[in-house]
């Protein structure tokens, strides 16, 4: 069954990064190019120039090209520019943005990503994922990270500067954060609007709900609930035990 299972969702894989592969604009002076299929074994023994745009399968050692939209394949995968489709590697590497899915132990965008990075197949504990710049989508793995979210994220560590959606790990790091944090320590540095469930909760300004063995923060509007409640910036009782409230 769990064969069968993975055979489906490679098969559904290929087919979306194909639909993209599709639907590509190539960069002006590449004159509309299309490449059905590129190999490669390293960026200057390959099919299809390093430099050239690419659209199709690509099956690689190590590849790299500017534009690429299709399936991508191999040990090590880089885009130098956007990538669209799916790609599956031990490494996949875009230093442009992203659309669709990085299927690799090891996902990096400096740009923005429009879509997921992990390997959903095996579990959401054995990836690196790293975007520098927007997520919108997912991230599944051993330690995400990205400027900005609107999303989820599971895994052990997760860091998102500002973020909106789930965050749902270990450690949970933000510093604007909308949405709900489940983890062993969630931290938002300075506001955050939803809910918090813990060990520790941490937040500057919190509107909404704590939950956990201790909940702080400096501003209360709302509820916690747990063994040691702090609101530092409370007039009346700000550390309390069990319940504490303010609205």
């Amino acid at each position: 069954m769990k064969k069968t299972f993975a055979v489906l969702t490679a098969l559904v894989l290929m087919q979306f990064g194909f639909a993209s592969a599709q639907e590509v604009e190539f960069a002006e002076n590449t004159d509309g190019v299309y490449y059905p299929i590129q190999l490669s074994l390293y960026p200057t023994v390959q099919m299809v120039p390093y430099d050239g745009d690419f659209a199709g399968l690509r099956l690689n050692i190590i590849g790299v090209n500017r534009d690429v939209s299709g399936v991508d394949i191999g040990l090590i995968n880089q885009t130098d520019d956007t990538f669209r489709g799916v790609g599956i590697g031990v490494v996949n590497l875009c230093p442009g943005d992203t659309h669709g899915m990085s299927v690799g132990f090891i996902n990096h965008v400096n740009g923005d990503l429009y879509g997921f990075q992990g390997i959903p197949l095996l579990s959401w504990w054995n990836a690196v994922n790293v975007v520098h710049g927007h997520c919108a989508g997912a991230q599944g793995g051993l330690f995400n990270n990205a400027n900005s979210l609107s999303g989820m994220q599971g895994g052990l560590v997760n860091i998102a500067y500002d973020a909106k959606g789930v965050m749902l790990g270990l450690y949970n790091y933000t510093e604007n954060f909308y949405g709900l944090q489940i983890g062993l320590v969630n931290i938002a540095y300075e506001d955050m609007t939803g809910m918090q469930v813990g060990l520790y909760n941490g937040v500057r300004n919190a509107d909404g709900f704590q939950f956990g063995l201790i909940n702080q923060c400096q501003n209360l509007d709302g509820l916690q609930i747990g063994l040691i409640n702090i609101a530092a910036q409370k007039e009346t009782m700000p550390t309390t035990v069990f319940v504490n409230w303010k609205f």
